[in-house]
């Protein structure tokens, strides 16, 4: 997910893996219960969700690919964000996931979308009178 994150977002890496640490961390360290709180785990639970609303938001390609693959690859990140035994932290999953989610929609618009491809038989579609009428026309 590192790898991926800096690859199609790098502008909003930058900010977004050091923010989504702190937030994380934070949050644990305010509404924490006393257990074991491990912080690559929200760093991850952050980057997971931060990847999957990127690619919902944005709807272009290259975002909505990696989200899918996000999704497809850690499908059970939904069930990270809910208590599930006594003594295991769920705290910096789910801070770290509420932070992903914020960054995400205020990052959506941080990266330059890349330029769409066209194929140079779309452009004989449209010079072409019989072929782009009828186009036209639908």
């Amino acid at each position: 997910m590192g790898t991926a994150i800096v690859y199609v977002y790098p502008r909003s890496a930058r900010i977004a893996v050091p923010v989504i640490l702190l937030g994380s961390g934070l949050g644990v360290w305010l509404f924490g219960r006393a257990s074991y709180h491990i912080v690559a785990s929200g760093l991850a639970h952050g980057l997971r969700f931060f990847l999957f609303a990127l690619g919902v938001l944005r709807r272009d390609r290259p975002a909505m690919a990696l989200s899918m693959l996000v999704f497809f690859l850690y499908g059970g990140m939904l069930w990270g964000i809910c208590p599930q035994e006594s003594g295991g932290s769920f705290e910096s999953h789910f801070f770290g996931a509420v932070t992903g989610l914020a960054l995400a929609f205020l990052l959506r618009h941080h990266d330059p979308v890349p330029p769409e491809k066209t194929y140079d038989w779309e452009d004989r579609a449209e010079d072409d009178p019989v072929i782009g009428n009828q186009w036209r026309e639908r």
